[in-house]
């Protein structure tokens, strides 16, 4: 019978073994693998395949967007804008890959900014079937083709008027510049733009909702007849969360999904707590009631405020589309006069070029104001 020494000694030796062969996975080369790995990822996103990690509400919706049909948007490459219905999107898809040697520098130096993973989260949001590389081939071109066009135009100016050709290269670059930027803007402005008609008809939706679920039919046939109702933009959205729990996600995690996606606050707010009662339970009727009354007090407020905007924009109005013209007419009237005293004098020309384009530049610019400072209700 073997003694208690060797026998611990047979266990020691036996441990040995065992961590010897836990440690040989540590041999690996994890520095020629992460190499591999880095050759693929640059290879696949050449391709169109994005693998940029994100982080924040872009992190939670990794999942989404990396599966079904978002996943079929993100693997789309340039070339295949010249397959869109649209000819205008055909049409810029063919400049950026006739330039595409002076372009792709650009398109990759935009795609390392922090910028690009917000891009890629908004057209998203705002359900725009571009994939990144799209949009920044879009962006590009429409910039380079603006600059271009308005770099002729001074070009042409300064060779009549004798005037420094560089001008034409600055307001060319300044040009595409801008343009530049507000195509980066713009699926942002579209995915916000998408959240205020959802609010819009948030009330309406969520009273629907709370009338069926107390009337004893189920979340998912109430989502359901939602997303076939004529309710807009918020229908669309309902549907598209239809079609990932169909594709097998789970109803909290797609509604979570919803949530994050969508640019209304408000419905934002309705969707976790619909989740929060899916988890602990609740009367979901009562919530939607309650939210829904919540969203038609909210509106109500931004209908007085701007109301009460109104108030001074009219004075504004009047005094710079009645008062000033006024003004500047009589003095130019009164300085030209016969009786005139002194040598200071506005000329009619000038009167007129306040009264044709200032004036109509600062009309422009008031009515803009208005149209964008007045709620979506």
């Amino acid at each position: 019978m073997p003694s208690l020494d060797n026998l611990k000694k047979t266990i020691e030796e036996k441990d040995k073994k065992k961590k010897d062969f836990d440690k040989k996975p540590e041999t690996v080369d994890y520095d020629q693998v992460e190499k591999i790995v880095g050759r693929m990822k640059k290879k696949y996103r050449e391709q169109g395949v994005e693998f940029e990690q994100v982080g924040g509400k872009l992190g939670e919706l990794r999942g989404i967007i990396a599966e079904g049909e978002q996943a079929k948007i993100n693997v789309q490459k340039v070339e295949d804008l010249q397959e869109f219905q649209s000819p205008a999107i055909k049409q810029l898809g063919s400049f950026y890959l006739l330039f595409k040697l002076p372009f792709q520098p650009i398109s990759n130096l935009l795609k390392r900014l922090p910028l690009a993973s917000d891009i890629r989260y908004y057209l998203y949001s705002a359900n725009m079937k571009y994939s990144l590389n799209q949009w920044l081939a879009i962006a590009i071109s429409t910039a380079a083709i603006a600059g271009l066009f308005v770099g002729v135009i001074i070009a042409s100016i300064s060779l009549l008027l004798e005037l420094p050709y560089v001008l034409s290269i600055v307001f060319g670059i300044a040009v595409g510049f801008f343009t530049l930027l507000i195509m980066l803007m713009i699926p942002k402005s579209k995915a916000q733009r998408r959240g205020e008609d959802v609010s819009v008809e948030l009330p309406f939706a969520l009273r629907h909702m709370s009338t069926e679920l107390k009337a004893g039919i189920g979340l998912y046939k109430t989502l359901q007849t939602i997303a076939t109702s004529d309710y807009g933009i918020l229908s669309e959205e309902f549907s598209r969360t239809i079609s990932e729990i169909e594709e097998g996600t789970d109803t909290k995690d797609a509604l979570r999904h919803f949530a994050l996606r969508t640019q209304s606050k408000a419905l934002r707010s309705a969707l976790f707590h619909i989740i929060r009662a899916l988890k602990t339970g609740g009367n979901l009727s009562e919530i939607m009631n309650t939210i829904a009354e919540d969203v038609s007090f909210d509106m109500r407020v931004k209908i007085r405020d701007f109301a009460e905007k109104m108030n001074f924009f009219g004075v504004i109005y009047i005094f710079i589309a009645i008062v000033a013209p006024v003004f500047v007419a009589i003095i130019g009237a009164v300085t030209n006069a016969p009786i005139a005293i002194g040598s200071f004098a506005i000329h009619p020309l000038a009167v007129a070029g306040y009264l044709i384009v200032i004036q109509s530049f600062i009309l422009g610019f008031l009515i803009f104001y208005l149209k964008i400072s007045q709620p979506r209700v």
